[in-house]
Formats: structure tokens, sequence, C-alpha cells
């Protein structure tokens, strides 16, 4: 594989991404005849077949499978390496950024973050990439996104900067009537629960039930935040949620919150991402971006 060319390999990254000739050739800006002379090549150093044609399109080998994580990274790294020692102007880039969030990431951090987009890079874009938090590490890695906000450990990440340090909280209809500050344990047991899937990001809540036994009525299972603050305003419903998302659907809808009653760690929401350092100045200016956006208290 010496001297593969670094062209050959953002060909097979296109092929393996897209599971096409004809898409890569698109989204490579040349013609099919090229890829697949491209892919030709390819086979005869790597000797392996790397991708064979089904219905559904180019299917990868093993071998190309081994192969993909460890071109992702590297081709990550030049293009990384190569930008850093460019101008990097926020007010004239087009340049698309990708940062991953839970559903109730974007429920409460989209808006201050296009707040810092609008201000400084009108012409950039800013692509959400739903979290799938068994999958962060290895988007990370292969330079899937540029970054995360996650407020469980991230495991592989690089870097890592906390955004702020967070608690949980019980959000119920602004119409009950029980205690007015903190929950009894007979209280909460006599409310009715939305349950949160834990693959969203937020799985804190379930494993601490667990292992303390505890066992809320759950009268609903979602496996979205957004629809939250809406079924908790117009039924009879309780959900646990954090401090300051809490006082964000309060100032938005007819919710109340109480203090739970029983202790639950406290947590910290942070900022993940990967990348030798020095970062390149488009990535800096994206991340300074997104922290100084959430480190700010949240505007209702």
């Amino acid at each position: 594989m010496s001297g593969m060319d670094l062209q050959l390999i953002r060909t097979f990254l296109s092929i393996y991404e897209s599971g096409s000739l004809t898409r890569a050739a698109e989204e490579l800006s040349v013609t099919q005849p090229s890829v697949s002379y491209a892919l030709a090549r390819l086979r005869k150093q790597l000797a392996d077949q790397l991708f064979f044609r089904n219905a559904e399109g180019m299917v990868p080998t093993r071998r190309a499978t081994e192969l993909f994580t460890t071109f992702k990274a590297a081709v990550h790294a030049i293009d990384s390496s190569v930008e850093a020692g460019r101008v990097f102007d926020p007010a004239t880039t087009r340049q698309q950024f990708r940062l991953c969030l839970t559903d109730l990431g974007e429920v409460a951090f989209l808006s201050p973050i296009l707040k810092g987009f609008a201000a400084e890079a009108p012409h950039a874009t800013l692509e959400i990439v739903p979290m799938r938090i068994e999958s962060v590490s290895q988007w990370l890695l292969q330079g899937e996104i540029d970054a995360a906000v996650a407020s469980v450990p991230i495991e592989g990440a690089e870097h890592r900067e906390v955004l702020y340090q967070e608690r949980y909280v019980c959000v119920l209809p602004e119409t009950y009537a029980g205690s007015p500050t903190q929950l009894s344990l007979d209280e909460f047991a006599a409310l009715r629960h939305v349950a949160i899937d834990p693959t969203a990001g937020h799985y804190q809540v379930e494993k601490h039930m667990e292992e303390t036994g505890l066992k809320p009525l759950v009268g609903l299972r979602l496996h979205h935040f957004s629809v939250l603050p809406y079924i908790i305003a117009s039924n009879d419903y309780a959900a646990i949620v954090p401090l300051r998302v809490a006082e964000l659907f309060a100032t938005q809808w007819p919710v109340t919150l109480r203090e739970l009653p029983f202790t639950m760690p406290s947590f910290n929401v942070s900022l993940y991402w990967n990348g030798a350092m020095p970062v390149p100045p488009s990535r800096t200016w994206f991340l300074q971006t997104v922290v100084a956006s959430l480190k700010q208290p949240l505007a209702g």
C-alpha cells in the first residue's frame, strides 16, 4: 500500500459512504469511469475486492469495513492540518458545521447557538446530527461530526469542555396542588410519569431508579423530548428533566417544577470534540461559539 494516492483514498471513502459509483462520482465531481478506474487500482493495491454489487448498491467487504475507520481518520487529520494554515473569516464563510445533540438539546440549545451564527457567520450552515449515544465516539473519530454536546461521558473523545453543572427536577402541570417546593415521596409515587428512551442520551434517571429501587408509575413512554412540555401542560403527567430545561419549559408553557424527594447526583453538560492541536481556525471559531452560547443562561 506504499505510496497510495490520497485521491484514491477519498474515492474509497465516497464509495463506502454513498454505496454507489454514480453518487461517488457526483460527490467527487468526476466521471463514473474515473471512479471505476480508481476502484480497480484500489482493488489491485489492497489485494481485496473491497465492494461487491447487489440490488442495494455497492456493499463493502470485511476488509473495506476495517479500512474505512483508518482511512476516514487519516483524511480528516490531513484536511484539518491543511485548514490550520488558512485564514478563516466567519463573516464570509459558507462552511457547514455538524453538531450532535439530543432532541432535548435541540429544544434548549439551538436558539442560542443560532444567534451566535447569525451574529458572526450569517452564511455558514449548521447541521444537527441526532444523538445516538452508542455511535458518538465513532462519529467523532471518523470526523462525521465536528462536536457533540452531552450530559454523559463520551468515551474516546479527545477533548472536552464543561459547559455547566446541572441537576434534575420534576416538571408538572401548572395546576398541580401538592407541596409548593419539594415533592414528598408519597406525592412522587402518586404521579403518572413520562419516561424517555435512555438511548436519547439521558439514561441517568432510569439508571438511578433501578439502583435505588424506586418504581414510579409510568403512564407514557416517549422516544423524544420535543413534545414533553405539551404533554405535561395538557395532561396530568410529570417528568424528570434537567433544571435549565425545566425553567425554559416554564417560561413557554403552563408548567411548574418541584424539587425531587430524593437525591440524584448532579452532572456536567459538556462539549466533546476530536482533533490534533492546534485546532483549525474554522473549528476553533465553531467551538468557541458553541461554548459562549451555552455557558449563558437560557433565555425564555
